[in-house]
């Protein structure tokens, strides 16, 4: 079987280099062919196999931050997941989403958690997910900074935001991708403040993804 496959893996190289010229075209689906002959012949060698990036919830944090009249805010969003493709290890050829339960987020007050899970603002009955999915990574002035433009939908509203992202090196397998952006809002509906607590209009989000690389078993 071996023998065979080296002597149609000779046939076919003879055969593409004594092509002519005008006949270079037509030799092109050989040589596609020329790999799969190549691994009959060697059958130890192995394509390089994809490398898989998967986001470690456990070892990550989503949240929002949010002033008042009595100080700032910080909720922390408990469930969600995260999908991130960096196809060629290049960030800036990626993708990121997230889908955040918006029922899950804690502040550290039973009675804020209320507030900001009511009509007023999350209003995580009628609107029980957040999401985001990026659009375009354009590489930063460094090579480990970037803006992730990208639309989020809160409360049934769309609207373009830009995160700047910052990427650590990858260690053991493991790599530390950092984003912040803020938002208005006002613009997805969150108009209410409560009596005597004037909260601002704008709302700062952080995201920390510990992102661990792993092999494809396909």
């Amino acid at each position: 079987m071996r023998i065979a496959a080296t002597f149609a893996l000779w046939i076919a190289l003879a055969g593409i280099v004594l092509q002519p010229a005008s006949n270079a075209l037509a030799a092109r689906p050989a040589l596609a062919q020329l790999g799969a002959l190549a691994a009959q012949v060697n059958p130890g060698v192995r394509p390089r196999p994809e490398i898989v990036h998967f986001v470690l919830p456990e070892e990550s944090r989503i949240e929002f931050h949010a002033t008042s009249t009595f100080g700032k805010v910080t909720g922390v969003f408990r469930d969600w997941r995260a999908e991130l493709k960096k196809p060629e290890e290049k960030f800036e050829n990626g993708s990121l989403t997230l889908e955040i339960e918006a029922a899950s987020v804690k502040t550290g007050s039973g009675i804020r958690d209320k507030e900001v899970k009511g009509k007023n603002f999350f209003a995580v009955k009628e609107f029980p997910e957040i999401h985001f999915e990026s659009k375009k990574i354009v590489p930063g002035p460094e090579p480990t900074k970037f803006s992730m433009e990208g639309e989020l939908t809160l409360r049934g509203v769309t609207k373009p935001v830009t995160v700047e992202v910052i990427t650590g090196p990858v260690v053991k397998g493991h790599e530390q991708v950092v984003g912040s952006f803020t938002f208005n809002r006002r613009e997805f509906g969150m108009t209410h403040n409560p009596p005597l607590n004037h909260v601002a209009d704008t709302v700062s989000v952080h995201i920390d993804l510990e992102v661990e690389e792993r092999e494809s078993a396909f």
